[in-house]
């Protein structure tokens, strides 16, 4: 091989190592490239990872939190600064106001949640706080307050008022309620805290963060430290929604809680008890209906077939004007002579009259205390043993001065020993401001009217008491009242319906009351065969009459007495009452007596 030739084979062995050495370099780089888009992608995906995972630190000023915008109208008013108030589980919609390092608290919520016996009578220009024996008479913006016709000084202002509102003092309150008040600062607020209720609380396991909202990406509202005590208002799957010591509500991780447990916080108050009267055994009671004086006389003619009814409530007043007046038709010796049959006699103020308006009525303290001072002066002068309220169809506006009502009617019928019943309507939503718990705890018995399911102004037909509308009512009253002290009243009539089907196609819908004996005289003459209804727990018949009017009727009679009176038992509740004498059979004593022995 020529030096040429070697020369050319080297110099082609050397272009071959260079572009090998060459590649080699390639496939690095790109070995180096690949882990560097490896690396950031990796960088990336942990950044969005981070992003998606790392709980935000982010927060929420206490001032956003609670929605301070800046000093209210109230509080300029006053002279003082706005302070948030946080009940039990929520912010209040109203404000307190901190005058001189004293806590008012808006009187809108304090009626309407925090303890309703303290009552505004803007006919009286005062304050009142009734308890079981005595009333409280409090003048805005002063120190003093009258008991008795006894004048205290409390020594600070109890009730400052402005353009703004009213606003009752925290020092006072506290006195006369079972609840707790703790003052916070930045901002200022109170927490309130009721007495002997039962709550969950939990114990924190280390240190964190309560959130606005369950989510590691909401703002943080509070720190939490560990061994800190927290109230649990509601547990989910990983995290619970909580309120700190100080009034922060918002949510913590479920990992984050221990020692979760019920307990009952302690009696802030205990104040008079509101004793009651109770007979012995259970009430059995039956209204006679008195239109006119003369029907008192034919009290043992109506009586004769009865047995086992151990109170008569003869309905004998009647509210006749917005002043407090009242017609009478009341006798003592019908007093005597149910006495000697045995009877208590509870007699039965209502207000169904055109000239009344109850809502006015009931707003005068000087109406109220004509009425109540009345009933008291006739039951010791004629020697009955209780009064019976029957007060219907109370407008939502005129709650607070009913329940006020029978409040301070309370008090005069303790000191006096004389039995104060009320009655009231099936619980509804559209008649929460009856007020049947307060009315539990101030009256002895409370008479729960289980009929007028449908009435006579209903635009349907239907039953006057079915068996699912007397359960409903009697569960919902349970809720709210003991059951020593809740009556069933049960009806004695049924209502017989007429559907008419007018000439542009509508329908015209009428019903009149029936007795017992007088629907099954209805039945007969129409040759009619009833049904039981299941849905109702009732016999049923329809039928066509001349007028071409579809006739329906739900029965009142044995069998369903028997089944609304067995109730009274099944509940353990206090008795059973009926409307009206005059329209049973007979055998219906007996099966009452029976039922609820």
């Amino acid at each position: 091989m020529t030096i040429s030739e070697i020369n050319a084979k080297l110099s082609v062995e050397s272009r071959i190592e260079r572009g090998s050495i060459a590649m080699k370099n390639k496939r690095k780089q790109y070995r180096i490239l690949l882990s560097a888009v490896a690396s950031i992608g990796i960088i990336a995906i942990f950044a969005v990872c981070m992003v998606k995972f790392m709980p935000t630190r982010e927060r929420m000023s206490p001032e956003s939190y609670f929605g301070i915008t800046g000093t209210s109208e109230a509080a300029s008013a006053l002279g003082g600064t706005e302070a948030v108030i946080i009940v039990e589980d929520h912010v209040a919609q109203e404000r307190a106001v901190i005058i001189d390092g004293s806590a008012y608290i808006d009187y809108t919520l304090v009626q309407r949640e925090l303890n309703s016996r303290f009552h505004w009578d803007a006919s009286a220009g005062l304050l009142l706080f009734t308890t079981p024996d005595q009333i409280f008479e409090i003048a805005p913006n002063g120190t003093t307050y009258v008991v008795d016709g006894q004048s205290f000084d409390a020594g600070y202002e109890i009730l400052k008022t402005s353009s703004s509102g009213m606003f009752l003092s925290v020092n006072f309150m506290q006195q006369y309620s079972d609840l707790k008040f703790e003052l916070f600062d930045a901002p200022a607020r109170i927490v309130v805290t009721r007495g002997s209720t039962e709550r969950t609380v939990a114990t924190v396991n280390r240190d964190s963060a309560v959130r606005y909202l369950g989510g590691i990406k909401s703002p943080i509202i509070k720190d939490v430290t560990e061994g800190q005590q927290v109230k649990v208002l509601e547990q989910m799957e990983n995290w619970s929604q909580v309120m700190t010591e100080d009034g922060f509500i918002g949510y913590i991780k479920n990992s984050r809680l221990s020692d979760v447990q019920n307990i009952v916080t302690d009696t802030y108050y205990k104040g008079p008890e509101y004793t009651s009267i109770t007979m012995e055994g259970r009430v059995n009671l039956v209204w006679h209906q008195i239109n006119y004086p003369e029907m008192n006389a034919n009290l043992e003619q109506d009586i004769a077939g009865m047995t086992g009814v151990n109170v008569i409530s003869p309905t004998w007043y009647y509210l006749s004007d917005n002043e407090g007046g009242v017609l009478s038709y009341a006798d003592k010796s019908y007093v005597d002579r149910a006495h000697a049959a045995g009877l208590q006699v509870w007699a039965l103020i209502s207000n169904f009259s055109e000239d009344v308006s109850t809502t006015t009525l009931l707003a005068s303290r000087t109406a109220r205390q004509t009425v109540q001072n009345y009933l008291i002066s006739q039951a010791l002068e004629l020697g009955f043993d209780g009064i019976n309220i029957d007060f219907e169809g109370i407008a939502q506006e005129a709650g607070y001065d009913y329940v006020q009502f029978m409040r301070e009617l309370s008090i005069l019928c303790r000191k006096n020993q004389i039995v104060l019943s009320v009655d009231v309507p099936v619980p509804m939503d559209f008649s929460k401001h009856y007020n049947r718990g307060e009315l539990g705890a101030v009256c002895d018995y409370v008479i729960m009217m289980g009929y007028d399911e449908h009435y006579a102004g209903s635009e349907v037909a239907g039953s006057v008491a079915s068996m699912d509308f007397e359960i409903t009512g009697i569960q919902n009253m349970l809720s709210e009242m003991p059951k020593e002290k809740l009556i069933s009243a049960i009806p004695f009539y049924s209502r017989l319906w007429y559907t008419k089907t007018l000439e542009d196609g509508s329908t015209e819908v009428t019903s009149e009351a029936v007795t017992m004996e007088g629907a099954e005289q209805i039945i007969a003459q129409q040759g009619v065969q009833t049904v039981y209804d299941e849905s109702t727990g009732q016999q049923y018949a329809e039928w066509t009459d001349a007028e071409g009017r579809l006739c329906q009727i739900w029965l009142e009679d044995d069998n369903s007495v028997a089944a609304r009176a067995a109730l009274v038992k099944e509940y353990d509740l206090a008795g059973i009452a009926a409307w009206v004498l005059g329209n049973e059979k007979d055998s219906v004593w007996a099966i009452i007596s029976n039922a609820i022995a």
